[in-house]
């Protein structure tokens, strides 16, 4: 097991929520430039944290790589096809880490950072998919929301205020399948948040013996 593998992916997420709606709004450099290199780092960090075996290497390859080439493609010439294609394939790439790092983070044994952080990173990553899942229903629905310039930060804020069931009510999905995209995140959220702690908290007492050798 390669330690401190999800370490690299959770600070890059972290990045994208902290720094990325900073400079942005000190315009400190070109938000879609700027977007496409968050999600860059945070796809090849990805690589490693879900690379257990050559297989899995292979696998992560296959889905990540196309979705970086797109989404670079698609800010170069800016074709709506390709913002479609691009969309696309994030939310795969997003969702199959996603996936991939929370069987790690609910598999049996003793409950560590390494397993705090990835159960953490899976949590970012559904607002990341939501994120992207937003900008595609805008995309192919103009007028989803009730601002007609939402960007990148704008899906970002919405996605994770909605994630955490926060609604301040600034930007509103308008029409059926934006609003089935965010009360279904807001659903998500929390049912993870439920299950998770509940299966941290199984696992934390079924180690904490004196050898620490229980298992569920």
């Amino acid at each position: 097991m390669k330690k401190y593998r999800f370490n690299i992916l959770l600070v890059s997420l972290l990045l994208l929520l902290l720094i990325f709606p900073f400079l942005d709004y000190f315009r400190l450099t070109g938000l879609r430039m700027l977007l496409n290199v968050f999600t860059t780092i945070i796809l090849i960090s990805s690589v490693y944290a879900v690379s257990e075996n050559r297989r899995q290497l292979i696998l992560a390859l296959l889905v990540i790589v196309p979705a970086i080439v797109l989404g670079w493609g698609n800010h170069f010439f800016h074709v709506k096809i390709s913002e479609v294609g691009a969309t696309i394939l994030r939310i795969i790439a997003y969702g199959f880490i996603a996936y991939h790092i929370l069987g790690y983070a609910l598999r049996g044994g003793r409950v560590d950072a390494e397993k705090v952080a990835a159960a953490v990173c899976v949590y970012l990553l559904l607002g990341v998919v939501w994120l992207n899942a937003y900008a595609l229903v805008d995309i192919l629905i103009p007028g989803s929301f009730n601002s007609a310039f939402l960007n990148g930060k704008d899906y970002l804020y919405f996605s994770f205020v909605t994630l955490s069931t926060l609604g301040y009510g600034d930007i509103t999905p308008t029409n059926g399948p934006a609003q089935a995209m965010a009360y279904t995140e807001a659903l998500v959220g929390q049912l993870y948040l439920t299950i998770l702690v509940a299966r941290l908290v199984g696992l934390y007492i079924a180690n904490a013996g004196p050898d620490g050798a229980g298992d569920t």
